[in-house]
């Protein structure tokens, strides 16, 4: 399956590139991240076999969330903060795909403020996944860095 998050992650930044005459473009798909993940899959069973898991598991674990992806930029020093309902029935897995080189953290919080997942790892691609249960969370996502970014948060 990390197979599979690296060709999603590479489609996300592929599409996640500014096009000539466009500020920012539109938010990124879920579906078009699968397709370009399958493109870039090629003939490979093993990775199409990947694809077709992340497919499966594209409607479960968040409801309510919109476009699977989000893009935001972080002032420097600042922490962006986005609300998540769960499905009460499936993990959900929540990532952040910073742009550029500026650090980030990602934390997720239930409603009570208590924290369930935190990565500060320092990755291009931060990942938490969040067991199956109801009730809404808090992602957030904090620019360590002294220049803002921008973020790609990711849901499933």
């Amino acid at each position: 399956m990390r197979t599979a998050l690296r060709l999603l992650a590479l489609a996300l930044t592929l599409s996640a590139l500014p096009v000539r005459g466009q500020d920012r473009p539109h938010a990124v798909t879920g579906a078009e991240m699968r397709a370009e993940a399958r493109t870039l899959a090629g003939a490979d069973p093993a990775l199409l076999a990947e694809v077709e898991a992340a497919e499966a598991e594209a409607a479960r674990g968040v409801l309510g969330a919109g476009p699977s992806s989000i893009r935001q930029t972080v002032p420097a020093g600042a922490t962006w903060a986005l609300p998540i309902t769960r499905s009460s029935d499936a993990a959900a897995t929540i990532a952040v795909r910073r742009i550029g080189t500026t650090p980030v953290a990602l934390t997720i919080l239930d409603a009570t403020g208590r924290q369930l997942c935190t990565d500060n790892s320092g990755s291009a691609l931060l990942t938490c996944r969040i067991a199956a249960g109801g009730g809404p969370l808090v992602a957030r996502v904090a620019n360590r860095g002294s220049d803002a970014t921008d973020v790609l948060l990711l849901m499933n």
